[in-house]
């Protein structure tokens, strides 16, 4: 756990830019640029950009995922599986010690198709699993865990996150009337006052989720925002979150990291063979203590991002995820060096998987 003096991330001003025009995007990058490993990823990616064959390998993928029939999502609960059958191989995060007089608790927010929960019920079979996953009709995916209508280990949800209103501090009588999602908020808080020993947060917005245009620009951030406040007040105090990031190099995510570090202690793990080319990876939060007040505060800065995505503005939007040049700068200062250290692994595997890419000859 980071013990820094660091400001706060509720501390960030709202301009993005210093008077020297230079971006707090541009901040990170020339800090990575200084390691070899950073700089060999960032050319093979550069190189990959300009070759045609990307184009179509990406539209294809997307092509695949958003057209995915009962048999292809059957193909990605499996693929989740063994991610989370590596993951726990790797780190032993999936493996949950007994506990004194109750079962290990897991929360599983965007559950679907259900492989994450499979291998950590493959590793604790005596694990108590509450899922929140969207449903089919709006669509989400189908779980294809066998046998899960009769599991008494599990207890599952069908909704969409990013609509529980409650959890993000609204109440009914704060909705708009003419807002276009107004008669779609939830205001009841599923496995509300349960601490859970380990939370997935694996939620990624879906091209074939249906939903109104306003949520068209800002939705990454607020289904992050969504995801990550309900982990925080269901989780247990020394509880263990582990979530899906993009980018480890994108400001906001080495916001992110930052921000976890300071009330819990992170790694960071990337698959060697699934999904090794793309940026994708998980940080493993231990440790974790909710009440603390970096962890109360980052909760507010959460609310704040998932309030202005859904009832404010697009420069609403700007301002609550804007990071200042002098925040990013202290950032790096205090966390810069251990983030390096953790993200040398994944910079390797994602060059390594580049290299051998039909996108790279």
């Amino acid at each position: 756990m980071s013990t820094k003096q660091a400001s706060l991330p509720s501390d960030r001003t709202l301009d993005a830019t210093s008077s020297t025009d230079k971006t707090s995007q541009d901040v990170v990058n020339d800090y990575f640029m200084k390691y070899a490993e950073f700089r060999e990823l960032d050319a093979i990616k550069k190189k990959g950009w300009e070759n045609p064959k990307a184009d179509n390998f990406f539209k294809e993928r997307r092509s695949q995922a958003d057209k995915a029939n009962t048999s292809a999502q059957k193909v990605f609960y499996t693929m989740m599986q063994q991610i989370g059958d590596e993951l726990n191989r790797q780190t032993g995060a999936l493996q949950l010690p007994p506990a004194q007089s109750r079962r290990p608790t897991v929360l599983d927010i965007c559950m679907a198709a259900g492989g994450f929960t499979s291998a950590v019920m493959k590793c604790n079979s005596d694990a108590r699993v509450s899922g929140i996953t969207l449903p089919v009709k709006n669509g989400g995916h189908f779980i294809h865990i066998p046998g899960w209508q009769n599991d008494h280990r599990l207890r599952i949800r069908f909704l969409d996150i990013t609509m529980l209103a409650k959890d993000m501090g609204v109440e009914a009588k704060d909705v708009p009337t003419d807002h276009p999602d107004a008669q779609n908020f939830i205001f009841d808080q599923p496995f509300s006052g349960q601490d859970y020993d380990l939370v997935f947060c694996d939620g990624q917005v879906l091209r074939t989720h249906e939903r109104p245009d306003y949520r068209e620009h800002g939705e990454i951030g607020r289904l992050r925002a969504a995801q990550l406040v309900l982990a925080m007040q269901r989780i247990r105090e020394n509880g263990r979150l582990v979530m899906l990031l993009h980018r480890n190099d994108a400001v906001d995510v080495v916001s992110l990291l930052y921000t976890l570090s300071r009330f819990s202690s992170i790694r960071l793990f990337k698959p060697q063979k699934k999904h090794a080319m793309m940026s994708s990876f998980y940080v493993i939060a231990e440790g974790v203590h909710p009440r603390s007040q970096e962890a109360l505060d980052a909760v507010e800065m959460w609310k704040k991002q998932w309030h202005a995505a859904t009832f404010g503005s697009d420069d609403d939007v700007q301002k609550a995820h804007s990071i200042s040049v002098d925040y990013i700068e202290g950032v790096l200062a205090d966390f810069g060096e251990e983030l390096v250290k953790l993200s040398l692994p994944l910079w390797r595997t994602q060059y390594a998987a580049l290299r051998k890419s039909e996108i790279i000859s």
